[in-house]
């Protein structure tokens, strides 16, 4: 019998008969974590003509203190881009650097969205974690996506919005599942 507000239990691929179906429908399986925190302080950040996108970010982040936060927004033309995709998921976890492809598109390219988080690493340094999607200007209407990397060249300008994070501390971990550094925080919100 069903209770009145719940949804039956349901049996869910890649679950185990101890999961709770409703925890698994709603994002709360194993290594699932969430917290809450705030908006502070905002960096604007211009690059010029030139600079190489994330070694820039990550200089510029660093000088203002700023370790916590996320990528609100992202616009530029650049020379080139150097993105990094996955084309292939390991059996045994982590992602090895064979089941990943680097591109280097040239340009003249558009980005046409920037996203993305930093964070501290065990280590004392920087993660940022930040995706990009840009466009260029012939053939008409092709686009091209995937994970920054180094040797991204700003062409005209490189307009950025950081926001930081506050009342939340996140920092990129070594998770035991992936075996890769993933996002925790504290505090976080209960089950």
């Amino acid at each position: 019998m069903v209770e009145a507000g719940r949804a039956p239990r349901a049996t869910i691929e890649g679950t185990t008969p101890s999961m709770d179906a409703a925890d698994t429908l709603h994002g709360r399986r194993p290594g699932t974590r969430a917290g809450l925190g705030r908006f502070g302080r905002v960096l604007v950040i211009r690059l010029g003509p030139g600079e190489d996108l994330l070694p820039s970010m990550e200089r510029l982040l660093l000088d203002a203190d700023f370790t916590n936060g996320t990528i609100l927004s992202g616009v530029a033309s650049l020379r080139h881009a150097s993105i990094r995709n996955i084309f292939r998921f390991p059996e045994q976890w982590p992602i090895q650097a064979d089941m990943r492809r680097r591109t280097t598109i040239p340009g003249p390219l558009e980005i046409l969205a920037m996203q993305g988080n930093v964070a501290p690493k065990e280590d004392g340094g920087i993660f940022i974690h930040c995706h990009l999607e840009f466009s260029l200007g012939a053939p008409p209407a092709v686009t091209y996506g995937g994970h920054l990397i180094e040797d991204t060249i700003v062409g005209t300008t490189c307009e950025l919005y950081i926001a930081e994070i506050e009342d939340l501390d996140v920092r990129r971990i070594h998770d035991e599942q992936t075996r890769t550094l993933e996002i925790s925080m504290d505090p976080q919100i209960d089950r």
